[in-house]
């Protein structure tokens, strides 16, 4: 059997590895302070809610399984225990940046150090093992697996530097952790990947992660996955040249981002923190989003609304925060060549802004083709049709007027989808039906208070999408019989998708996110997995 990179084993053992079982048992797992991307499996709560017996009773896993021509796939396939890594207990994916170089890790603990050596080399095409002080290493040249006592650390390169580059020769051991920085980066030899596994079983204190307040608040949430991302050491090192001049370090300095999701009955939902330094802090505790305006949803003019997009802002915000990433005066420059500012901006706008697409539907539509030695002969295709609106709250109408004035001259002759606008003093709304923009304005529709409005308000910012509005068209005018029971599978399935957010608390910017199912009772997870396998039944039985 062709080995596979060492790498795509650990990224495939992440996703396998959800083995009967529960634990509460903390692991203290260690991750460096200056992680950029952090991703902690709660490997109890998954197993608990989809087992692996159930996996292995999916058609596509029997499938996998007798083309498996590998004593060691079965046997990690019967079960992934077999490996060794202890499946009872939390696992941690991270990747950290060192420069234009990088690596990614995947840790756990371990329950039969044997048989995760065994496991180890057979993945590595039999490589010996061997040991550096009290650290047991199999290496591969596509990376590490390392492990001391009950601990493990697998280790991989990470090319942060090398996006979309060809991979460079890899540097000497004796070079590789002083680069020229003009030199192209290249890969972490062995022994690099060994002292950076050696770094993480020694954190203790303050560079550990897990003695991070904010990260572990994120740990004590429950959820079945935790994210973090910290954008500093993730992006720092991109703003050069003319975006060095600026401000825009200010984006990146304290950025933290967290989120737990959770495989619930019904639904898979995520809650968000964002955190800031204290100078965007600042900003955004002086001039807190308001709550959405119920009647501004209300307003739109349709009762087959596929989503929507709502937030109210505070514009003076708007100002200040151009201001403290240093773009103010570039801002003020391009307005003044065009006779406006940014005062005039903040005066002319009261926050809320709404986008919405409505009455989507799949039509017939003819069109001429060209014959030759005779006239012309139609065919008939179908084409999507859907109803697009924008609108924003005036508060100011003669400084709004200018502004429209600015962007028509802007703009001139630009051809395009034909848009319609319309304003009065307390909205404006453009967009591709004309009734729909003036019914907006005026307050002419059929008042609708559809459901999902009470589900977006009480918070600042808005997202609606209804996934049945969007599949029911496509599935009224597909004529693949492939595509028209994947439509049917994805029908039964999907419902829609809610987010809302935008609250500052605690130092922090809240967010929510629910993809809603069909099917309200049973767990989001074991539904992903029954709902994969009748997919992938579709596509082997060839419609």
């Amino acid at each position: 059997m062709q080995r596979k990179p060492l790498f795509l084993v650990l990224a495939m053992a992440v996703l396998l590895i959800t083995a009967c079982g529960r634990n509460d048992q903390s692991s203290g797992l260690a991750v460096p302070k200056d992680a950029a991307i952090v991703v902690h499996l709660n490997t109890p709560s998954l197993s608990a809610k989809l087992s692996w017996q159930e996996i292995k009773q999916t058609n596509w896993f029997k499938e996998m399984y007798e083309k498996a021509d590998d004593s060691l796939a079965k046997k990690l396939m019967d079960d992934p225990a077999n490996s060794g890594i202890n499946t009872d207990m939390d696992l941690v994916y991270f990747m950290k940046r060192n420069g234009q170089n990088g690596y990614i890790a995947f840790e756990g603990l371990l329950k039969d150090p044997a048989a995760f050596e065994a496991f180890t080399k057979k993945i590595s095409d039999n490589a010996s093992s061997s040991k550096s002080g009290d650290i047991n290493i199999v290496a591969s040249h596509h990376g590490v697996a390392t492990w001391m006592g009950n601990r493990f650390v697998f280790l991989a390169d990470a090319p942060f530097g090398r996006m979309g580059k060809y991979y460079a020769p890899p540097m000497s051991d004796s070079d590789s952790l002083g680069q020229n920085e003009n030199a192209p980066p290249a890969g972490y030899p062995t022994d690099s990947l060994v002292k950076f596994a050696k770094e993480i079983y020694e954190l203790k204190g303050d560079n550990n992660l897990e003695n991070d307040r904010k990260y572990a608040s994120l740990l004590k949430e429950k959820g079945d996955v935790h994210f973090w991302m910290n954008a500093e050491p993730m992006y720092g090192d991109m703003l050069s040249g003319a975006l060095s001049m600026m401000k825009f370090s200010t984006l990146l300095q304290g950025n933290i981002s967290t989120a737990t999701v959770s495989f619930d009955n019904g639904k898979i939902s995520a809650s968000s923190r964002s955190y800031y330094n204290s100078e965007l802090a600042k900003v955004y505790e002086k001039y807190r989003m308001k709550n959405l305006d119920a009647d501004a949803l209300s307003r739109i003019p349709s009762q087959n609304i596929v989503g929507v997009f709502t937030m109210n802002y505070p514009p003076e915000g708007l100002k200040e925060f151009l201001k403290v990433i240093g773009v103010d005066g570039f801002v003020n420059g391009f307005l003044g060549q065009n006779g406006y500012s940014m005062d005039e901006f903040v005066k002319a706008n009261k926050g809320d802004v709404l986008f919405s697409v409505s009455d989507f539907e799949v039509k017939p539509q003819t069109a001429p083709v060209p014959s030759e030695g005779g006239g012309p002969s139609n065919y008939e295709r179908k084409e999507p049709s859907m109803k697009v609106l924008f609108g924003v709250s005036i508060n100011d109408k003669p400084a709004f007027d200018k502004l429209i004035g600015v962007a028509k001259g802007k703009l001139g002759d630009m051809q395009g989808p034909r848009i319609s606008y319309e304003l009065n003093d307390k909205w404006f709304a453009a967009g591709t039906s004309e009734e729909q923009v003036k019914q907006f304005v005026h307050g002419g529709g059929p008042g609708n208070k559809q459901p999902f409005i009470a589900r977006l308000t009480g918070h600042p910012a808005g997202f609606y999408l209804d996934i049945q509005k969007v599949l029911k068209p496509l599935e009224a005018s597909t004529g693949d019989s492939s595509s028209r029971v994947a439509l049917n599978e994805s029908l039964r399935f999907w419902e829609d998708v809610v987010a809302t957010g935008g609250e500052l608390k605690d130092g922090a910017i809240l967010g929510n996110f629910e993809v809603n199912l069909v099917d309200k009772n049973t767990n989001s997870l074991k539904q992903l997995n029954q709902y994969a396998d009748r997919m992938a039944a579709t596509r082997k039985r060839g419609f």
